[in-house]
């Protein structure tokens, strides 16, 4: 596996690892390019299956606010996976959290500790390694949820990627990875979580997420209150994070943070 086109996307093998946690058939497709896995979704995903679309490469990948994700051959995890919901659209808001605690979990199994920078992306030692983009629709009158997820394994080296990034290659360089195996269970993780959050909420997840809140007492700025500064503090049972200005908290949803301010020590 050092050399990754050995670790090419296998449908098989995906499969395979997939029916060992799960009781149901999902729909996969995988592609060697596209312009975008949650697109391809938004526009072929039945209301009444599961789907997972996987690539090796995208063309148009995008994070949160339309951020173009970089997305090289080879090297990483470009995947979405889609399921219909009878919770109401609007109380999904919060589901980038679940996803984000589905990978730490998955991650964890393979004794690689991350962190969750709210609201969606994942950190390992401090670096940005991953990213979640969660996408709402309605499809033959069902609310339909579409769960994409970005994941470095193999990158080495990225020059248009504008913040510090890291892999799983670059801080484990020994690492045994098996991109089929992970994503069938980042898959089934978030789908285990899924039924939970249905059932509980998010208030069921707060506890476990604010012990991985990366962003937890570092300053940041208020993009949508005249860039004021703030301290993060915990997440609370609605999703949305707590902030200390001045002597007050208030409750911020994630279209209001725009960076942090790396610790001064």
């Amino acid at each position: 596996m050092e050399d990754v086109k050995q670790n090419r996307l296998k449908e098989e093998e995906i499969l395979n690892f997939l029916k060992k946690n799960s009781d149901f058939e999902w729909r996969l497709s995988i592609f060697e390019e596209i312009e975008s896995t949650n697109d391809h979704l938004i526009e072929f995903a039945g209301s009444n299956e599961y789907c997972l679309c996987l690539a090796e490469s995208q063309t148009k990948g995008r994070g949160r606010n339309s951020k173009k994700w970089q997305s090289p051959k080879y090297e990483n995890i470009y995947m979405s996976l889609s399921f219909s919901t009878n919770i109401e659209l609007r109380n999904f808001s919060s589901f980038s959290l679940v996803v984000a605690l589905a990978i730490h979990n998955v991650l964890l199994k393979k004794d690689i500790f991350t962190e969750i920078k709210w609201p969606n992306d994942i950190y390992l030692n401090k670096k940005k390694i991953g990213g979640i983009l969660i996408e709402t629709l309605q499809k033959d009158k069902k609310n339909l949820i579409i769960v994409g997820i970005g994941l470095n394994i193999f990158m080495k080296k990225n020059s248009k990627i504008d913040r510090e990034w890291t892999s799983l290659k670059l801080e484990k360089e020994n690492i045994i990875i098996d991109r089929n195996e992970i994503i069938s269970d980042m898959a089934n993780e978030v789908l285990l979580l899924k039924t939970k959050f249905e059932q509980k909420g998010f208030d069921s997840f707060v506890e476990d997420f604010n012990k991985l809140n990366f962003l937890k007492n570092k300053k940041i700025f208020l993009s949508n209150h005249g860039h004021k500064k703030g301290t993060a503090m915990d997440i609370n049972s609605e999703g949305t994070l707590n902030v200390k200005i001045g002597n007050k908290i208030k409750k911020v949803s994630s279209g209001e943070v725009s960076s942090y301010l790396p610790d001064e020590s």
